[in-house]
């Protein structure tokens, strides 16, 4: 969820993932060890059909979906570059970007609060519908701040704020819809149909993004993320995502229920495998920021050289993303869970001389795209096989808790220790711990033998 970040949900816009905009994992039956909570999540029915790309384009509210959750994703995606490149360029600090990356992660962490809430809505699309609204004039009051030179710091925060605690209901919505409109023989077509234009949109909205904080400035950004938004909004006003029968449950057992997994002899390994998490989480996180003080500390144009970097690293994501898709390696969960880490730190360490080029800079960081890329989807491809249906929300965002909290603090670290630290020394600490974090895996014969 925290913007630029390729390691954690949630970029809004794709539709089968669940966590809207990144790549989807796929299905299948869970490891020992975890006790009850995991069953096969592919039961038998009796199906005879698949369901095929052209029965699924006919399907309205599964359009309808795509196209709201597309606009917001494109959205999303311009309004990222272009906040962490404003909160500099006026402060000169990379304590306030780290400020507004923190507000990210922090609200995007209390998902788990939300997901609960959601659940227990009859028509989700009443969600979208106040969220979005809400979320054009927040953004509206961004460009109205940054075209008058009257956004002060605090009212910064503050909007990035607004933003972020509507997008966790959103984010928890997409969770659920695609079960809603889409039939479950027809979840994996639907699956790829939302990878693909979940990469058009992503890479659209970066590179857009990039070309308005160029020719424009911070406020064509904030003015694109309004329009997208009011469409987001108009796309889902013929949708229908009514459930007959939402939980009846207290939200406190609802909430409770969440976590059951995690808990006693049987939740020792999740317990572990969250540990882990916190660990990844917190170096995961500092990348986006590295980016933004390569492009000004590096570069003589950062304008010209900050929105290339971000869509290289983005790029990087999308490519192995699908390449991971199709290779679907099932087996070598654990494997990918140790490799991509250390593959992520060896290209961030690459970054620590001073390298003039931006196509050497933007090749690098779409490595480090690509290796956060594929240490996500291997997790979530192994979360959602490992847990029933009517836990996975619940479970996906307790298990983003570790790894929010410990980006959260990250960020804030960071942005206070440029004082002290360069910007070379920042990109050490981080691929060291990186590399660590793959380590630490390795040493974990839970996380070695992951497969489904």
């Amino acid at each position: 969820m925290p913007i630029l970040d390729s390691s954690e949900p949630v970029r809004p816009g794709s539709v089968t993932d669940g966590n809207v905009g990144l790549p989807s994992p796929s299905q299948g039956p869970g490891p020992p060890g975890l006790g009850p909570a995991i069953v096969d999540p592919s039961p038998r029915e009796n199906e005879p059909r698949r369901g095929g790309w052209l029965e699924l384009l006919h399907n309205r509210r599964f359009l309808l979906l795509e196209a709201s959750g597309s606009f917001a994703g494109a959205g999303y995606a311009v309004y990222s570059v272009s906040i962490l490149f404003f909160a500099y360029t006026v402060t000169h600090s990379l304590a306030v970007a780290g400020a507004v990356l923190f507000i990210e992660y922090a609200v995007y962490t209390a998902t788990f609060l939300v997901a609960p809430l959601v659940d227990r809505a009859r028509d989700k699309r009443t969600i979208l519908l106040l969220c979005y609204p809400v979320q054009a004039a927040a953004a509206g009051g961004l460009a109205l701040g940054i075209r008058t030179a009257t956004l002060s710091v605090p009212v910064l925060l503050a909007l990035v704020l607004v933003l972020a605690v509507l997008w966790d209901f959103v984010w928890a919505v997409f969770m659920i819809a695609p079960r809603i409109v889409v039939e479950k023989r027809q979840l994996f077509v639907a699956d790829g149909v939302s990878s693909v234009v979940s990469v058009g949109t992503t890479i659209g909205g970066y590179a857009g993004g990039g070309a308005l904080l160029y020719f424009v400035g911070s406020e064509g950004g904030a003015v694109a993320y309004v329009v997208l938004l009011a469409l987001a909004a108009a796309a889902a006003i013929p949708l229908s995502l009514r459930i007959d029968s939402p939980p009846t449950t207290r939200f406190w057992e609802t909430f409770r229920r969440g976590w059951d997994s995690f808990r006693g002899s049987l939740g020792r390994s999740l317990r572990r495998f969250s540990a882990l998490e916190s660990l990844y989480g917190f170096f995961s996180a500092i990348p986006p920021l590295l980016i933004t003080a390569i492009a000004f500390q590096r570069f003589s144009d950062p304008a010209a050289v900050y929105g290339p970097l971000v869509t290289a690293e983005t790029l990087g994501g999308a490519v192995a993303g699908i390449g991971l898709g199709h290779l679907n390696p099932r087996r070598a969960v654990g494997i990918l869970l140790v490799a991509a880490p250390v593959v992520g730190g060896l290209a961030v360490l690459a970054l620590v001389p001073r390298i003039p080029s931006v196509l050497i800079v933007g090749l690098i960081l779409a490595a480090v795209g690509a290796a956060f890329s594929v240490r996500y989807t291997a997790k979530y491809t192994w979360v959602r096989a490992s847990f029933p249906p009517e836990l996975l929300g619940r479970v996906t965002s307790n298990l983003y808790f570790f790894t929010g909290v410990a980006g959260s603090a990250a960020v804030l670290l960071v942005g206070w220790s440029t004082g002290y630290l360069s910007l070379a020394r920042l990109e050490l600490i981080d691929g060291v711990g990186l590399i660590v974090a793959g380590v630490v895996a390795v040493s974990i014969p839970f996380v070695r033998r992951l497969s489904f």
